[in-house]
């Protein structure tokens, strides 16, 4: 295993799988469920927001789910990623023809303590709400993923959302100056938040805005009474979020059949 776990409490662990499966059911356009997995597609063309979720005992005999999950993404005509979790390479997924992509450390923060005192007099974090076209939102995000500019949907359907009157999701911009130079998602599920989706644009990296939008919603999130946040951390900000005080609860690990660059 790449990464190493720090917190080892099958009550957070259970907690956090069902944020992520809860995070993925509200932004799904459709979803199927089998024993111990569930598939959701959101009609955005990024496999990474068109999963399988693993969570079996035995991730063997996978076949049949194989066959299933095809033919359900097939209908949207959508590429998709395998997620295990909790991590365990004791799986068939290279013999029926995956690549194996990635483990990704899932991160825990308890909201009771006391948060990192991160202060930055030029940065200014606004909360959007119902009503905003999150176009400024948007950009950060298309820039930092490395998104196609044409590709409007990942916007359409957060919008769309809002647009609802759901109050799971709470998204925010960063300013430098007169700039967006940052966004991030807050989603909220029961008695606990993930963080999603937080981006910097390049040309602002290394200047404390991942870290002040980060703590500003985790303060945000405590306001409304949150007990527990979550986030999956990527290779790049693995680093800030350990300074702010995550700590590892579990791995991920992320396979395809379809070829990803």
């Amino acid at each position: 295993m790449k990464y190493q776990l720090e917190i080892e409490n099958s009550d957070i662990t259970n907690i956090g799988i069902k944020s992520i499966i809860d995070f993925y059911k509200s932004m799904s356009i459709d979803n199927l469920q089998n024993v111990g997995t569930f598939a959701f597609v959101t009609g955005v063309p990024s496999p990474f927001l068109n999963v399988v979720i693993d969570i079996r005992h035995n991730r063997y005999n996978s076949n049949e789910l194989l066959n299933t999950f095809n033919d359900f993404f097939d209908k949207y005509n959508m590429s998709w990623v395998w997620f295990i979790n909790p991590a365990s390479y004791e799986n068939d997924l290279e013999a029926l023809g995956f690549k194996f992509i990635e483990e990704a450390p899932a991160m825990y923060f308890d909201l009771s303590q006391q948060l990192y005192n991160h202060v930055t007099q030029d940065i200014k974090i606004q909360e959007l709400y119902r009503g905003d076209d999150l176009k400024t939102w948007i950009d950060p995000i298309k820039e930092a993923y490395e998104a196609p500019e044409e590709d409007d949907s990942f916007r359409k359907l957060n919008f769309e959302i809002l647009q609802k009157g759901s109050t799971q999701f709470k998204h925010f911009i960063a300013f430098q100056g007169n700039e967006v130079v940052g966004a991030g998602t807050l989603f909220c599920t029961n008695e606990s938040v993930m963080l999603h989706h937080l981006a910097t644009k390049k040309a602002y990296l290394r200047r404390g805005i991942g870290s002040a939008l980060t703590v500003f919603m985790m303060n945000r999130a405590k306001e409304l009474g949150f007990k527990h946040c979550f986030l999956d951390a990527s290779e790049d900000g693995f680093n800030m979020y350990k300074k702010l005080g995550f700590k590892i609860y579990s791995r991920t690990l992320a396979y395809s059949n379809t070829i990803i660059d």
